[in-house]
C-alpha cells in the first residue's frame, strides 16, 4: 500500500479537487482524504474492492479527535482494477459533493464544520495520474 500526503494551497469552501487514477490489479481498497490531520479527517472517501468484510462498496466517513464516526455506505460501485477513474470533490460550507466518473453524485455532510482544510492524502494501491484544484 502507498500512503501519500499533500499539503497544498488550502482547500476552501467553493473549491473543487479533481483526482484521476487507476486502481492497481488486486488492490483491496484506496481512499481520498481531506482534513487537518490523520486524527481529524473531514472526508474519508474509501473505495473498497474487498476490505474488512465489505465487497465493492464506497464508504464515506469522518474521523474526529481520533475516533471514526458513523460511516455511510454506497453500493453503486463504478470502479474496476486497471480502469481509469475520475472523482471530483467540491467543498460547500455544510457538505462535500463527490462527482464520480459514471455520473453519480454523492453528498456527505461537512461534519467537522470547517471552511478550509489544509491536508489531502491518498492511501492504497492506486496510480494517481492527475490532480488539480480550482
Amino acid at each position: 500500500m502507498s500512503n501519500e500526503e499533500l499539503k497544498i494551497v488550502p482547500f476552501k469552501a467553493g473549491m473543487q479537487l479533481q483526482v484521476r487514477g487507476v486502481p492497481k490489479h488486486g488492490c483491496d481498497r484506496f481512499s481520498i482524504n481531506v482534513g487537518h490531520s490523520k486524527d481529524n479527517v473531514a472526508l474519508h472517501f474509501d473505495v473498497r474492492f474487498s476490505y474488512a468484510g465489505d465487497q465493492r462498496v464506497i464508504v464515506l466517513n469522518t474521523r474526529k479527535d481520533g475516533q471514526w464516526q458513523n460511516g455511510v455506505k454506497d453500493w453503486n460501485f463504478p470502479f474496476d482494477w486497471g480502469q481509469q477513474f475520475k472523482v471530483t470533490i467540491t467543498l460547500a460550507y455544510d457538505r462535500f459533493s463527490i462527482n464520480i466518473h459514471n455520473g453519480d453524485v454523492l453528498e456527505f455532510p461537512n461534519r467537522l464544520g470547517d471552511k478550509q482544510y489544509d491536508s489531502i492524502w491518498f492511501y492504497g494501491d492506486v496510480l494517481l495520474n492527475g490532480l488539480s484544484m480550482a
